[in-house]
């Protein structure tokens, strides 16, 4: 019986595979109601091989691949899991290690404990660097006057919902690239509520972070998520 699923979108994350894989059965074992979903988004660096490579020698059913031949964005490989998922409390988190997933079970019963209709529970970052948590709170802070809505630590992770809330907010509105994060906060802000815990954030062991890692990729995320705030405050008449 699966009453829960994580979904984990790993993009040109070879180097943290095993690690990951590791982590994801000791998960499983202290959580018998959870499955976890690997998605293989599009990886062109052998994420997808060395996977196939793994799962051969896992037994578990719990655990699990779901393979996107091309990348179509962050938020696309996590639609494609959590439209897989099993369970009716659905959460994501993501493969880089940098915050540990084994978080979910902790947001898990914090969802249990107090879920409401529409209730997202989410991370918020600890001991992060003072250059990263200046750039979100900029971001949060432009979001939430453009979006007329109370936004923060967007990009943080696990993220913990109904499965009813996917369907009826989520499902087939949601963009499919990085601004997947603000829009399903935005829609349990306003539709439902949004509870927060702490969560260890650590330092990236392996690879490059795939939103706002470097000055380059953070400027992309910059204009990217401008783009679609504007885009979300016009479809709301904002």
């Amino acid at each position: 019986m699966i009453s829960f699923s994580l979904v984990i979108p790993c993009y040109n994350e070879v180097d943290n595979l095993p690690t990951l894989l590791d982590r994801a059965r000791m998960v499983l074992a202290e959580e018998k109601l959870l499955e976890i979903v690997l998605v293989d988004n599009g990886s062109t660096d052998g994420s997808g091989q060395l996977l196939r490579q793994m799962m051969d020698k896992v037994s578990s059913e719990r655990l699990r691949v779901v393979t996107i031949k091309q990348n179509l964005g962050y938020g696309w490989g996590i639609l494609c899991g959590l439209d897989s998922a099993q369970g009716d409390i659905l959460a994501w988190t993501h493969a880089d290690l940098q915050t540990d997933i084994g978080d979910v079970l902790v947001g898990i019963r914090l969802f249990v404990e107090n879920a409401k209709r529409n209730t997202l529970v989410k991370g918020t970052r600890r001991n992060r660097r003072l250059g990263e948590k200046f750039f979100s709170w900029g971001m949060e802070k432009y979001a939430s006057i453009r979006l007329r809505c109370l936004l923060s630590e967007i990009n943080a992770q696990p993220k913990v919902f109904s499965k009813q809330f996917y369907c009826e907010f989520i499902q087939g509105r949601a963009p499919h690239d990085f601004s997947l994060d603000l829009f399903v906060q935005y829609q349990a802000q306003r539709y439902g509520q949004v509870l927060e815990f702490p969560v260890f954030f650590n330092p990236r062991l392996h690879g490059e972070s795939k939103g706002g890692g470097s000055s380059r990729t953070r400027w992309k995320l910059i204009e990217r998520t401008n783009a679609y705030i504007g885009r979300l405050a016009k479809e709301l008449n904002l």
